[in-house]
């Protein structure tokens, strides 16, 4: 046959199949892109998505403007926003000690108000910018890791309308600064230039300083860039990339690590909370995505001082930020060696609220957020509907690509890396664009292997993902007691706002609410409707949350003491001066007051009881170690006669003690519960640690806390409204004494 013969034939193609046969893949015809492809790389599509991300972000900043959510920042968000203005003022070295933590953000909004002054909605709209960034650099690193346009464009469609992340866009927090530049991260990393590389090492070491936890992935980078003998068989060349990648990112992060040494002394690469974060992990978790510890407040402003005063007080001895830390690390690696099975159920369970639909939050729950704003009441697109198609992608791309693999491993090493400690939902947005490229590859998929009418992969394919749905979906009963719990602390917090704005009948119907989902959870929303029924002189339903403070908690002395006062009220009323079913509910009322209870000789949480003989002879040993006429200073609740009594008990203790015991006060609101040992500044005097040593020996609990007078200042100067102690010019601390509960 001649050469001209041969081509014909091939260009011919092969000879026809026999009838009925199934064609080989050889004889099958060229199939040209699917719709969806069609539409994902048509030229509007990208720009279109980027207009909706654009348009969700800003509907949701203005739908949640003059609420709660916005007005009063709590928590981490207070934290930042306190931070960037010390920041803007002149204090750039961002404080005394090593950080406590991640200081990027800090100083971007720093840099915001330096620029434009104080404004929050600029500071969300801002994030709302960087937020469609984030889509349109997800479409650029599908494009790298799929080679297809389709893929690219379809990730970002997914992260545009993530509603986790149009959430996290809107709120002062670093999770929208870290994303955005973990994304250009990615994106440079899968480059092919040094230079490339190098930029990826800066914006990853960026992102490390706005999320620590990245630190790991620098290394394990570096490592996946050296180790890649396929693309670059020269060792040499491996060196100079994985080189250029860890001398961009350490560069950055040595910023943070010689700042710390200059005022601290110590090599802290970047935060000095790793044990302390390990600690909440293991022993203060309660396994349900929340953590306390009794000597522990957590609030990002307290947290700090707290495990310093509890480690120097176990220790006795003054320690540096690495040694507190250091502590810490031993004390959690000892809990989990003592209790291994534990060790696996919590990792079990993190494990679950990393991928799933519940969004866990350690500041305000999405849920209620969403009764403002529309945009967070949409369906799709959430974590729990996003990993099963992540998933699916990961196995049918898994031999595509080595970028694929590398995907699929950073999900999985960050993932693992988390889970011996707290998980949120917002430390879980890292992963996102990793996730959304892998879901994004799985979607087309799925249509492509429709069209070939895929049975079996297809049928594969659905037990994987109906598998992972359940997996992601499902609400196990600990995970719903989870997400009613988050709910109703934050409607507990809400009412307390509108206390604070003077809008009663809002606080009132949400601490209602709050009670309604589970009252046992929620017996301060209890207290506070009695207390504002009271108030407005509707008794009987006063008397029925007062009454329902003691049948969920009996020994409560806050509750017994409301009772007294609610009947003494209804005597004052000339509606009910003479009625002796109130006269006779008032005496049963004081009874129960004045009577010994099983649990009222036991401490209540962090703090008031009795104080028998043998704790007061504890007491006043610790208070003789320090020189006679140190100071005192005591505040008690004017509406808690227990707590007026317990203060006049300390008053005489510490006179016999030696101590300079200045005219107690009443406070100005009411506190809560417990007993409180706030210090003026960060150091104190060491008669400070004296009282709290002495107190804790005397069978209390308090909770001890520095830097008090600073922290007053910040929060008058936010809220004129605030209510906390004001300290005199020459006091060094104050003992409060709240009800007892």
């Amino acid at each position: 046959m001649s050469r001209k013969r041969k081509r014909t034939s091939s260009q011919q193609g092969p000879p026809p199949a026999p009838r009925g046969a199934k064609p080989t893949p050889a004889q099958r015809k060229e199939v040209g892109p699917s719709a969806l492809e069609r539409i994902l790389v048509a030229p509007w599509f990208l720009p279109s998505v980027l207009v909706v991300s654009a348009i969700l972000r800003l509907a949701n900043v203005l739908y949640l403007r003059g609420t709660p959510f916005v007005d009063e920042l709590q928590l981490d968000h207070a934290y930042y926003d306190e931070w960037a203005q010390r920041i803007a003022h002149g204090e750039w070295l961002g404080g005394k000690g090593p950080f406590w933590v991640d200081p990027l953000y800090a100083y971007f909004l720093a840099a915001l108000y330096g620029v434009f002054g104080r404004s929050l909605m600029l500071v969300r709209v801002v994030q709302c910018g960087l937020g469609v960034t984030t889509s349109w650099l997800a479409a650029l690193l599908g494009r790298r890791i799929s080679r297809s346009v389709a893929v690219g464009n379809l990730t970002a469609l997914l992260i545009g309308i993530f509603i986790p992340a149009v959430y996290y866009d809107g709120t002062v927090e670093k999770t929208t600064l870290s994303l955005v530049l973990w994304t250009t991260a990615l994106v440079l990393y899968f480059g092919s230039s040094v230079r490339s590389l190098l930029l990826s090492g800066v914006a990853l070491g960026l992102a490390v300083l706005s999320r620590g936890n990245l630190l790991l992935l620098v290394v394990l980078g570096a490592a996946a860039l050296a180790m890649h003998r396929a693309a670059h068989p020269s060792q040499r060349t491996r060196a100079v990339r994985a080189g250029a990648f860890l001398a961009g990112a350490f560069g950055v992060i040595a910023l943070s690590t010689v700042r710390n040494v200059v005022v601290s002394g110590e090599l802290i690469p970047t935060t000095a909370n790793f044990g302390q974060n390990l600690y909440i992990g293991q022993v203060c978790a309660k396994g349900d995505g929340s953590y306390s510890c009794d000597f522990l407040r957590p609030d990002p402003h307290f947290e700090e001082g707290d495990f310093r005063t509890e480690a120097e007080r176990r220790l006795q001895r003054p320690l540096t930020a690495a040694e507190i830390s250091a502590y810490w690390r031993d004390e959690a690696e000892k809990a989990m060696s003592a209790a291994p099975d534990a060790v696996l159920q919590r990792a079990g369970r993190n494990l679950r609220l990393f991928f799933h639909q519940y969004e866990n939050s350690d500041n305000l729950s999405v849920d209620v957020q969403a009764e403002h704003s529309p945009v967070l009441r949409l369906p799709v697109l959430w974590m729990g509907q996003l990993f099963p198609l992540a998933v699916l992608g990961a196995v049918v791309t898994w031999r595509a690509g080595r970028p694929y693999r590398l995907l699929a491993s950073i999900v999985l090493v960050y993932c693992v890396t988390l889970l011996p400690f707290m998980v949120f939902a917002r430390y879980r947005a890292t992963v996102l664009p990793c996730v959304a490229v892998l879901a994004a590859s799985a979607v087309v998929w799925l249509v492509n292997a429709a069209r070939e009418r895929a049975g079996q992969r297809l049928a594969y394919a659905a037990v994987l993902m109906t598998c992972m749905g359940l997996f992601s979906m499902a609400w196990p009963d600990w995970l719903a007691d989870a997400h009613a719990k988050s709910v109703g602390v934050t409607l507990h917090d809400m009412g307390e706002d509108y206390l604070r704005r003077g809008k009663e009948d809002d606080a009132i119907r949400t601490f209602e609410r709050a009670v309604a989902i589970k009252p046992e959870l929620f017996i301060a929303s209890l207290r506070r409707l009695g207390d504002l029924y009271l108030a407005r002189k509707d008794y009987a339903r006063s008397e029925y949350y007062m009454s329902r403070v003691l049948q969920l908690k009996p020994d409560s002395r806050l509750g017994r003491t409301a009772r007294v006062q609610l009947y003494t009220s209804m005597l004052q009323d000339p509606r009910y001066r003479d009625d002796p079913t109130v006269q006779e509910k008032l005496a049963k009322a004081r009874d129960a007051l004045n009577a010994p209870a099983a649990a009222a000789a036991r401490p209540a949480d962090h703090g008031t009881g009795a104080i028998g003989t043998g704790n007061r002879d504890a007491i006043l040993a610790r208070l003789r170690t320090e020189a006679p006429g140190s100071p005192v200073w005591l505040q008690f609740d004017d509406g808690s006669q227990p707590s007026r009594d317990l203060v006049s008990t300390l008053r005489d203790v510490f006179t016999t003690a030696g101590w300079d015991v200045r005219a107690p006060r009443a406070l100005s609101f009411r506190s809560k519960p417990g007993v409180f040992v706030y210090a003026a500044d960060e150091h104190p005097p060491s008669y400070v640690q004296a009282v709290y040593d002495a107190l804790v020996a005397g069978g209390f609990k308090p909770l001890f806390g520095t830097g008090y007078r600073d922290y007053y200042a910040r929060q008058i100067a936010k809220d004129p409204g605030f209510h906390g102690v004001s300290f005199d010019d020459d006091q060094t601390y104050v003992v409060i004494v709240g009800p007892t509960g």
